[in-house]
């Protein structure tokens, strides 16, 4: 990472936005101010946690500092084949990138007695968190192996094991765990490139967030996958040096306007590229009037793209392409078709077929635009099962045994390795012996980070990094008998308990 750049010293600018502020929890409680109060809380990574996983901790008080394992996976996959790994970096720096401060420890425990005093749940271990300040130079000591940002694993597969003492683990589970979301929204994106290839995606669909944060996050997660270049949101253009903002235009414009051929032709004459919208009245007749005007100023070279937004879209499309050639005007780079409003992958590639089977190709005249079946829709942590498991303790491996066999992890210390030379990946244990490439590897321990690369050099071979380990997943998983052994022993053990 960069320290500095002319004079702006960016590691010190990046702890002024993660450490915790100079302020007690008294002074904290005469705040008034909603989204201070927020921002300070978030800072807090003591309370980054739940009362679940508090209750947890006071029940087996006397086993906080056993070492343990925990494993992170997505159990389902949004195409049942495979999900692409997107976040880790991020959300591993998020919570281990900055140390604790007595401040914030000093904050928690003053809460935590508030909280006692209102008969709430305060259950709170002040004595782990002063030893980890004290002992440990205010970083997590705890050893993290996962998967490299856009890798391509099966379901279930571990993406990620944390190693150290049981609290800890615990605590930070409701963060590590929010990397599902830039994770489906990775594959999906990929899922629809796969149909439409590269370089057919715009973004117009901000006001489909729920904030600001979350649509800079997603325009991130979408942008290695579709060579998305264009976007609406100037914020994002600003972020992302590789995107430039684009232009459309939206009901509120044209209802302004006394008549259609009003308003198309103000926007014509004011810009060289403008993209118009024909669903406010009737949109086939509006097509029509669209394509007339781009007859009319045809000698002006300008690009006037027809945006379909409602209705039946696919045979809109149709429709206008069939108008476009009977007036000779197919210039890929002047006679776009902008589509939105879309409802799942499978639309877009009936979408794609309609207009092959047409005779036009989708690939020369149609755009897609971003829209919020990317951005929001099915993009909730049940959409993949993301889970948090504890699968190893320091008296033995351990892991949920249910009758769904779906939902129990894979116990004690698991890694993928993909062996080319039996075409073959497995399922390992991580005292068993590197045959070739395990995916899992070592990106956090004891404070020091280990990442691969920076963010910028992981965007340039994301697309590498897919493809490499996209191919992989064609082949058939095996569990070596060690990990089979082991899956043995967890079920006896647990069955014999129960009886």
């Amino acid at each position: 990472m960069i320290e500095h750049t002319r004079g702006f010293n960016v590691r010190a600018y990046e702890q002024l936005l993660n450490t915790f502020p100079d302020i007690t929890f008294a002074q904290f409680c005469e705040l008034d101010d909603i989204s201070v109060r927020q921002e300070i809380i978030k800072r807090n990574k003591i309370l980054q946690t739940d009362t679940y996983n508090r209750t947890m901790w006071f029940l087996r008080w006397e086993k906080w500092k056993k070492v343990e394992t925990f494993s992170l996976s997505l159990r389902r996959s949004t195409n049942d084949k495979y999900n692409i790994v997107y976040w880790v970096q991020k959300i591993l720096k998020e919570v281990f990138g900055t140390p604790i401060t007595q401040q914030e420890l000093d904050f928690a425990k003053d809460f935590y007695a508030a909280e006692a005093d209102k008969w709430w749940i305060s259950y709170f271990d002040a004595d782990m968190w002063q030893n980890i300040i004290d002992s440990h130079n205010w970083y997590i000591p705890l050893e993290i192996k996962a998967v490299e940002d856009w890798t391509a694993l099966k379901p279930k597969e571990p993406m990620m094991t944390i190693t150290w003492i049981w609290e800890l683990a615990a605590v930070f589970e409701p963060v590590l765990l929010r990397v599902f979301y830039q994770s489906v929204v990775a594959t999906e994106t990929h899922m629809i490139e796969e149909i439409i290839s590269q370089w057919r995606m715009i973004e117009v669909w901000k006001r489909a967030a729920v904030n600001e944060q979350q649509h800079l996050d997603w325009v991130e997660a979408t942008m290695v996958w579709m060579w998305l270049t264009l976007t609406s949101n100037d914020a994002a253009a600003a972020v992302y040096p590789s995107l430039k903002t684009t232009w459309t235009t939206w009901h509120r414009y044209f209802a302004s306007f006394n008549g259609e051929e009003e308003w198309f032709e103000n926007a014509i004459q004011k810009v060289d590229r403008i993209a118009l919208l024909v669903d406010l009245v009737e949109s086939y007749a509006w097509i029509d009037k669209v394509i007339a005007l781009k007859k009319k100023y045809r000698h002006t070279w300008k690009s006037i793209a027809i945006r379909l937004d409602s209705w039946d879209i696919t045979d809109q499309a149709i429709y206008a392409l069939k108008k476009l050639q009977e007036n000779d005007m197919l210039d890929p780079n002047l006679d776009k078709i902008i589509i939105e409003d879309l409802s799942s992958v499978e639309q877009i590639a009936r979408i794609e077929k309609s207009i092959e089977f047409a005779w036009f190709d989708p690939k020369k005249f149609i755009v897609y635009g971003a829209w919020s079946l990317l951005l929001i829709k099915n993009k909730l942590r049940d959409t993949v099962s993301a889970w948090y498991k504890l699968i190893n303790t320091e008296e033995w491996p351990t892991w949920k045994l249910s009758n769904d066999i779906d939902k129990q992890p894979v116990p004690w210390l698991p890694n993928v390795e993909i062996r080319l030379e039996d075409w073959k990946r497995f399922v390992v244990q991580e005292d068993e012996n590197v045959q070739w490439e395990r995916l899992l590897k070592t990106v956090y321990k004891n404070g020091e980070f280990s990442f691969p690369v920076t963010w910028l050099r992981a965007i340039e071979r994301a697309r590498t990094r897919l493809a490499e380990t996209l191919s992989w997943t064609n082949l058939e998983t095996f569990e070596t008998h060690k990990t089979q052994e082991v899956r043995r022993q967890v079920s006896l053990r647990l069955k014999w308990t129960l009886s």
